[in-house]
């Protein structure tokens, strides 16, 4: 039985290199980075910011079906230019080329940072380190151009879902971590996203019945302030890690 193509933008990153590892046994694994990485005839050097480029790596996947977008600039501090061409641009030009050429999912890698205000923006007086449980309902938050960018992207993907129907899940993922340990930032303990939960949630993203869908992607912290309730119930996310067992 042939799998269904799976292209992972942003392929050579943290998240994309642990989501190329462990999602092979399921799906027919294709790649795109700005960047060439190891050679490989699946993963191809193209630039998001460049509309004729993401087309033309496109136009090599015949019968693509699913995208994982996870191109862009990661940096939190990143410049407006940047996350404008790269991370609003990027995505638009990836959502324009999967509607062009048939693919019917995009789980998209949003932020946790398109809420971060919620936390306070330190030193301030009205700093808050462990905010109320935020959930999706809420109002975005941002607190850098970065998680304005990706606020931008939820709603190009929201925008082509109702114009074209393709279908979109948006994840809001936490803190992912090299060495999948918390222990490396104190915020960690109430954002980390453990590797096997982050597995797990692309997959249920992948594969679900919702057609469109906003949800945080966090492992099961003790100290975790996002709500995954819609994620448990409509995407069947059961994440077993917690940051607080690294901590004792």
């Amino acid at each position: 039985m042939a799998f269904p193509k799976l292209l992972i933008t942003g392929c050579n990153g943290l998240v994309g290199r642990i989501l190329w590892k462990k999602l092979s046994d399921d799906f027919d694994l294709y790649g795109l980075d700005i960047s060439p990485g190891e050679p490989s005839g699946k993963i191809f050097q193209a630039d998001v910011s460049d509309l004729e480029q993401v087309k033309s790596m496109f136009s090599r996947v015949p019968s693509l079906t699913y995208v994982a977008h996870l191109a862009g600039d990661p940096r939190v501090d990143a410049s407006w230019d940047s996350v404008f061409a790269n991370n609003i641009g990027g995505t638009k030009n990836v959502y324009d080329a999967a509607q062009t050429f048939g693919v019917r999912r995009i789980v998209f890698a949003s932020s946790n940072h398109v809420t971060g205000a919620y936390e306070g923006f330190p030193p301030s007086l009205h700093a808050r380190p462990n905010p109320a449980l935020i959930a999706r309902r809420d109002p975005i938050r941002p607190d850098s151009f970065y998680g304005v960018s990706k606020a931008a992207g939820e709603a190009i993907a929201r925008l082509y879902y109702e114009f074209y129907g393709l279908e979109s899940i948006c994840l809001r993922i936490g803190s992912v971590t090299k060495e999948d340990d918390p222990r490396v930032n104190p915020r960690f303990e109430s954002t980390w996203l453990s590797h096997r939960d982050l597995v797990q949630l692309v997959k249920k993203s992948l594969k679900a019945d919702v057609k469109f869908g906003i949800y945080y992607g966090v492992s099961n912290n003790t100290k975790r302030f996002w709500d995954i309730s819609n994620a448990e119930v409509e995407l069947g996310y059961r994440p077993e890690d917690d940051a607080s067992k690294f901590m004792i």
